[in-house]
């Protein structure tokens, strides 16, 4: 990727990290930068365009850094806790109209980028939640089952119509449902690992 249109994509997701996809125009990213439309367009025909590159550069970006501490030399515990703190992060930084614009005004975006996060995190929760077994830190319950439960309740949680309809961000309700989960899946060994993880997180 040259220089040029690595800086409007760093740009770009900045501006719709903060101010959703919708808002933004290709006029805002053009003055931000200080090039010309025409710039912008040389790269990105168009704004679904640029919408799709930003959105794959922030999963692929996130997905390599995820695979690193999957396959770290840390306990289950340790990685499934750092992982979630890595995606607690990114949900500070993305704003609930940045994911509401997604998928009212670029569904099929979404949908790609929902297909994708699922099929990815299913692996690498199957992969922690092995390890978590054979190291008796989880209830040797069937894995699958594991998977379903954990991505089911955080889908459920982390988006933009249950944090407007329970008044709490994202983050939080990550961090509480994972709690949740954990408290119910761990066993007593993995929760005295989790609650020194929570404590030393919190200082």
């Amino acid at each position: 990727m040259n220089e040029e249109k690595e800086k409007i994509l760093n740009f770009a997701l900045e501006k719709f990290l903060s101010e959703g996809f919708y808002k933004t125009s290709m006029d805002d990213v053009a003055s931000g930068i200080h090039v010309s439309k025409k710039t912008i367009y040389k790269h990105f025909p168009s704004k679904r365009e640029l919408v799709k590159e930003v959105s794959q550069s922030l999963v692929s970006k996130n997905h390599s850094i995820i695979l690193e501490k999957v396959y770290s030399g840390e306990n289950s515990v340790e990685k499934l806790f750092n992982i979630m703190q890595h995606v607690g992060k990114i949900l500070m930084k993305v704003s609930p109209q940045m994911l509401h614009d997604l998928q009212m005004h670029f569904p099929n975006i979404w949908k790609q980028i929902d297909e994708f996060r699922t099929k990815k995190m299913s692996a690498f929760l199957r992969e922690i939640f092995e390890q978590g077994k054979k190291e008796k830190n989880f209830i040797n319950e069937n894995t699958d089952l594991l998977v379903t439960v954990f991505i089911s309740s955080v889908r459920g949680v982390v988006n933009p119509e249950f944090a407007a309809l329970n008044k709490v961000s994202m983050q939080a309700a990550l961090e509480a449902t994972i709690e949740i989960l954990l408290n119910g899946i761990l066993t007593n060994k993995g929760k005295k690992i989790f609650n020194k993880l929570k404590d030393g997180a919190g200082k």
